[in-house]
């Protein structure tokens, strides 16, 4: 049975990247409730300013650019210990991959994929030193599934996914868990151009068997979930939560 004490997160740093996207800010909010004290990131210093204020309780800020690694460097030395990380920052540029320049791709791997590792291993290294953390890294349906629009993005994703099972091997005899969300269609501003028109609307939902977009909100539920002590057997495993996409 789960307990609320076992979704407790008092006392305990989050650090949320891309805080102020859908579902990083759903994620903040989720950790917020829950009493965990937030650091909020995001190339966006203005909107995760205004989030931190609106979520009071001692919320603070670090704007960063995830695709430089001086940048995440910077961020790690900034936010000091963590115990919890949702890596959760990233960019999804849809496009035939023969139109996407060499500079797109570059970055779409660079925000997605090389520097979500970069910030788990600064942010690992003092998880590893004191014996606990968790890191909860966004992935995404389209590591299983894959998308003739969407190819870097999609290999990004599934590089993601393999390094949660490693990162994860490696850290859980120090006391870390690695784990992985992948949503899938979730109605956020990322998704947003995607689902434009109710004709897209229409012909994504043809995909997806329970019949309705995922929410930002309930993404970050099973952010919490993942992190907290109710999943604390969970290691490596990355949570594909897309009603039902991938089973087609």
């Amino acid at each position: 049975m789960i307990n609320s004490q076992d979704l407790e997160f008092t006392g305990r740093r989050v650090l949320v990247t891309g805080a102020a996207g859908g579902i990083g800010s759903a994620m903040a909010a989720a950790f917020a409730a829950h009493g965990g004290d937030l650091i909020l990131a995001d190339v966006d210093g203005e909107a995760v300013e205004k989030q931190a204020k609106e979520l009071g309780r001692g919320a603070t800020f670090q704007q960063y650019d995830q695709g430089d690694a001086a940048s995440i460097m910077a961020l790690a030395a900034a936010v000091g210990p963590i115990d919890v990380l949702c890596n959760n920052a990233g960019m999804n540029q849809a496009g035939p991959f023969l139109e996407q320049s060499p500079e797109i791709i570059q970055r779409i791997i660079a925000i997605d994929l090389t520097g979500p590792l970069l910030i788990a291993r600064q942010v690992g290294e003092g998880m590893v030193a004191r014996g606990r953390g968790v890191i909860v890294n966004t992935a995404s349906q389209l590591a299983f599934h894959g998308s003739a629009t969407r190819a870097a993005y999609a290999a990004a994703k599934a590089g993601l996914v393999q390094f949660t099972k490693s990162a994860a091997a490696e850290w859980a005899p120090h006391g870390v868990r690695v784990v992985a969300l992948a949503p899938g269609r979730t109605l956020t501003p990322m998704t947003a151009p995607l689902l434009s028109t109710e004709e897209q609307r229409r012909e994504g939902l043809k995909a997806i068997p329970a019949g309705r977009y995922g929410s930002a909100e309930e993404m970050a539920k099973l952010a919490l979930f993942l992190a907290s002590d109710a999943a604390s057997y969970v290691v490596g495993e990355t949570l594909i939560a897309d009603g039902g996409y991938v089973l087609l």
